[in-house]
């Protein structure tokens, strides 16, 4: 028994080391940090299942919505694999297995771990509380995060404003939980109410109109299902006003929400915004601890809870009301709404606080349609799973990248065709169903809600390419779905089969990492000049991945510097038939057939059909190298004497 509990205490305190490494290090979409938190993840999932196998610990119950909910993942992930082989950038699609790689991990670790609900809601506040002081800290001092001179949106230190805000909504509920509890001390309620404090004020900062509407929605349905809904108002009266007065005074600051800003005029408002921020939370914490001690009776609470009701739904009606009025009735707020939606105007939405009353979708729906179409080319296995930037430069009409449609579902189907689109909904679907108990256990109702809009949060946003949200979002519905079990009998050979497994997806993990590495190495021996270290660095990176055509470009590159045409033109043709829907690779390769074997027309050919893949990459600029091959073979266009003017 002690040496059970021995491991479950190991686990679980390796587990809270794995998500406190995915909120802090994260670092965005990094594949670095993606293969060490994920190689973490990979590995404590393969130890944990193979000491249950072993019957060293329990094993988990999972029920038939957790099985479905694995397979159905594990199906996903393989098909993710499977589109390699029709995939427009193998590469990619390899990435993108491996991140579904590691959020099946997580959702393994999750499941292995189990735990009570209560113990699993308050180490992700504790957790998400010491984030918010984080993020907050980088703009009070601005030797934290220095990037903010340039843009000023709250996003340190997940590098992404809605991902961090999204964040901030699933700590609503549980700020709302821990708050609300009558028989718990007032010292806990007192943190919930800072911890929802924290929250919206992050919230507000990171600009995201989404997180804004969604962290009303988190509130709003907490107060629906919490039967102690009285005591969650008392925490909102008090947590709202404070965080209104506290981001209000940052969105005042330039320093704090304005682009652009000089160190010293960062340094200066953010010690201001810092003085607020601690002076309004001290003045919250006292003044909870006294409306926390004091009694109040359940009809005049009542009356309170409809009154406060009453009047903010008489506030949003004359907001709506009088937009309404502004844009001359229904009709024309309808119109004027979509059209600032659907981005039909010239102008674009600015990453200022100014967005915060904006209704544009910000491209989105440029790129949903966008995604609709790549899905309609290729409705049955799409383009191959991460392919939607490649992809989406043959489709766009503006200069715009995006590496994904900023729609997880969406993009599951226009990347993995209506067989990928079906496993994931499927997912999800069983997730959901596994979610549900019948027992109503207030701490479980949080983290069930906390999960559910992250799963909404998905449909507007690049979710999926971030393990600092994915990766505990994963592992805490592994978690709810499984209940705890007993140590069952031993099963050395699926043991070690699931140690294999787990080796395996750990050199899926390590191999196109290390790939990078070598890629980043060959560039620093190119600046260096050591051209003999760019060739064999380029070459071991094509090794480790020979997906990829990024090394195959640069050795190639390095070889027509040397005057080594004929391995030159052997490598960029390879490029071209390893990605032949990459116009990159078919623009070098007509560069280095104007320039470097002199043949116009034969360079024309590679040059336009760079072109016709992505009209606004370089073969696009005017006087380029296409203006320029088309000049000299057929002496039409531009390209001639007027680009010399």
């Amino acid at each position: 028994m002690r040496r059970a509990e021995a491991g479950g205490a190991t686990l679980s305190a390796a587990a809270l080391a794995l998500v406190a490494a995915a909120l802090f290090l994260g670092a965005g979409i990094s594949d670095q940090r993606l293969f060490w938190i994920g190689g973490a993840a990979l590995l404590l999932a393969a130890a944990a299942a193979a000491a249950a196998l072993l019957g060293l610990r329990p094993a988990p119950i999972l029920g038939r919505a957790g099985i479905a909910f694995f397979v159905l993942l594990g199906v996903l992930v393989a098909w993710q694999g499977a589109s390699m082989a029709w995939s427009i950038t193998a590469s990619r699609s390899w990435d993108s297995t491996n991140r579904g790689l590691v959020y099946l991990a997580f959702a393994a670790v999750g499941a292995l771990l189990g735990g009570s609900p209560r113990r699993l809601a308050e180490a992700a506040a504790a957790l998400l509380g010491a984030l918010f002081v984080v993020a907050l800290s980088a703009k009070v001092v601005p030797a934290f995060y220095p990037d903010y001179g340039r843009l000023a949106r709250l996003r340190f230190p997940l590098d992404y404003w809605n991902e961090l805000a999204l964040l901030g909504v699933a700590a609503a509920p549980l700020a709302l939980w821990l708050s609300g509890r009558v028989e718990r001390r007032r010292r806990v309620r007192v943190a919930g109410v800072l911890l929802l404090y924290a929250a919206l004020v992050v919230v507000v900062l990171t600009f995201s109109r989404v997180g804004v509407v969604l962290a009303l929605l988190a509130a709003l349905l907490w107060l629906l299902l919490d039967r102690e809904r009285l005591e969650g108002l008392e925490a909102l009266a008090l947590a709202v006003p404070a965080a209104a007065l506290a981001a209000g005074s940052g969105l005042l600051l330039p320093g704090v929400a304005s682009d652009e800003q000089g160190h010293a005029v960062r340094l200066d408002d953010g010690l201001l915004f810092g003085a607020v921020l601690l002076a309004v939370a001290l003045a919250l914490a006292v003044s909870a601890r006294v409306v926390f001690r004091m009694r109040f009776e359940p009809a005049r609470r009542r009356q309170v809870a409809r009154a406060a009701a009453l009047v903010l739904v008489l506030l949003v009606l004359a907001a709506l009301g009088a937009a309404v009025v502004r844009a001359g009735g229904p009709a024309g707020f309808v119109r004027a709404r979509w059209h600032e939606f659907d981005n039909s105007t010239t102008r674009q939405l600015t990453e200022s606080s100014g967005r915060l009353t904006s209704a544009s979708s910000s491209n989105r729906w440029q790129w949903w349609q966008e995604a609709w179409r790549g899905f309609t080319n290729h409705p049955l296995e799409g383009t191959g799973a991460g392919s939607f930037e490649l992809a989406d430069r043959h489709l766009r009409h503006t200069s715009l990248v995006t590496i994904e449609p900023h729609n997880t579902p969406l993009q599951f189907l226009s990347e993995t065709g209506i067989v990928g689109f079906g496993l994931y909904a499927a997912a999800a679907l069983a997730a959901v169903l596994g979610l549900r108990r019948r027992e109503r256990d207030p701490a479980r109702t949080a983290l069930t809600l906390a999960a559910l809009l992250a799963l909404v949060h998905s449909i507007v946003d690049i979710d999926w390419q971030f393990v600092a949200v994915q990766g505990p979002l994963f592992l805490l519905v592994g978690a709810l779905i499984a209940r705890p079990g007993e140590r069952g009998p031993r099963r050395p050979l699926f043991a070690a089969a699931i140690a294999v497994c787990g080796l395996a997806a750990l050199y899926s993990l390590a191999s196109p990492w290390l790939a990078n590495r070598q890629v980043d190495g060959a560039y620093a021996a190119l600046a260096r000049g050591d051209f003999a270290a760019v060739v064999s660095d380029a070459k071991q990176a094509h090794s480790l991945n020979p997906l990829d055509v990024q090394p195959i470009l640069l050795q190639a590159s390095i070889e027509s510097a040397l005057g080594h045409t004929q391995e030159a033109t052997g490598l960029f043709v390879e490029a071209t038939r390893r990605e032949p829907r990459n116009p990159d690779a078919w623009y070098q390769l007509g560069d280095f057939v104007l320039a470097k074997l002199g043949n116009p027309r034969l360079a024309y050919v590679y040059l336009n059909h760079s072109y016709t893949l992505d009209s606004r990459g370089p073969a696009g600029i005017r006087c380029a190298d296409l203006d320029t091959a088309r000049w000299e073979a057929f002496r039409e266009g531009p390209g001639g004497p007027s680009c010399r003017r």
